[in-house]
């Protein structure tokens, strides 16, 4: 069953923020601690808000580091600022809240292009590095996509197996693949699941838009919860509503309820986690746990 609900980066309910950044020419040792330091306490106030709200389940912007794979950010922050992480850490630990990070579309592990590939490394690098200052514990995960086709598909998907098992063991505990909507489908996640190890995060929204619109049986959500071993903490799930009018595969702003009886129907027997992609963010959220609440739907809606 359904343990925990989150929501992406940004609380719209409240006005703390994660995201403060700056030009790049502006981006001087002094002003990037300044805003590391806001950025943090911001987390810390969106975390309280998240308890306060029912919430343990949530992913936090990668914005959070300014330019933190940059030449220009130098700025040691897992050592500086180690004092507030232990207080994040702590009070994470103390309401079993789940956190992940998710970075952006252009870190791309199976390019062609080893440039492009060096700095994709640098940016799961310092994602990696942030949660293990957050959270030592492995369920709390970084997520990526496999990349592109690049002309050809199964070579592709090769060098990306191939780049995983170059990653150090201590970045591959903390990863998980996703399904797209465009070129790596459910099953070819879950096959290069099974030559890298990495658990899968299925996509609802993905999967019925590479499908032409066939939503899933349990018997894939089954097999993708398979790949979470011991130590992976909870299966998680993405749950998005497509975009009326929307290129396929984009966002709506709120959550179908229907569709995610729809969902809840479908999931095994089992625990899991579920983070919802609605552009609408927390917003989104209590309005879907409210309309469940009508439905007499069972699961964590309540405050």
């Amino acid at each position: 069953m359904l343990r925990r609900l989150g929501y992406v980066a940004i609380a719209l309910s409240i006005e703390a923020t994660t995201n403060r950044t700056c030009r790049l020419r502006n981006a001087t040792p002094a002003l990037l601690r300044r805003l590391i330091a806001l950025n943090l306490e911001g987390l810390h106030a969106v975390l309280q808000f998240n308890v306060q709200n029912g919430i343990l389940l949530y992913r936090i912007s990668s914005q959070i580091i300014p330019f933190a794979s940059h030449p220009v950010n130098r700025v040691p922050w897992w050592d500086e600022f180690r004092a507030d992480f232990e207080r994040l850490r702590a009070f994470i630990r103390r309401h079993d809240m789940r956190v992940s990070m998710h970075p952006g579309q252009f870190t791309v592990l199976n390019s062609p292009r080893a440039a492009v590939v060096e700095a994709s490394l640098k940016e799961i690098e310092w994602h990696i590095r942030f949660l293990d200052c957050l959270a030592p514990d492995a369920s709390h995960k970084v997520v990526i996509h496999v990349g592109g086709a690049y002309g050809n598909k199964v070579a592709a998907a090769d060098r990306f197996v191939q780049a995983v098992r170059r990653l150090p063991e201590s970045w591959r505990r903390r990863l998980v693949i996703e399904n797209d909507e465009r070129v790596y489908a459910t099953e070819d996640v879950l096959a290069i699941s099974r030559a890298t190890g990495l658990p899968v995060a299925f996509d609802w929204l993905h999967h019925t838009a590479s499908s032409g619109g066939r939503l899933p049986t349990t018997r894939t959500l089954e097999a993708c919860f398979d790949t979470w071993k011991e130590g992976d903490g909870l299966p998680k799930v993405h749950f998005s509503s497509q975009a009326p009018g929307g290129r396929k595969g984009q966002h709506a702003n709120w959550i179908r309820a229907a569709e995610f009886e729809r969902f809840l129907e479908t999931a095994p027997e089992r625990d899991f986690d579920c983070m919802l992609e609605a552009k609408c963010k927390d917003l989104a959220l209590f309005r879907l746990r409210r309309e469940l609440q009508r439905r007499g739907m069972a699961g964590p809606w309540a405050a």
